[in-house]
């Protein structure tokens, strides 16, 4: 792959995970959701259960 590629996809997922967090943040306890996916993910759960754990 060349390197005008990666840089691409690198600015890409950037740009989605911004836009994730900042849609996250913007709403009613974005914040402690945020922080709960946040721990939920160091913690070993599995991405599909995220969502029961925080009560997304």
């Amino acid at each position: 792959m060349n390197k005008d590629l990666i840089k691409g996809i690198l600015i890409l997922v950037g740009v989605v995970l911004a836009l994730a967090i900042f849609a996250t943040a913007a709403t009613e306890d974005g914040v402690q959701k945020l922080s709960c996916m946040g721990r939920a993910i160091w913690h070993g759960v599995s991405l599909t259960n995220i969502h029961s754990v925080c009560g997304l």
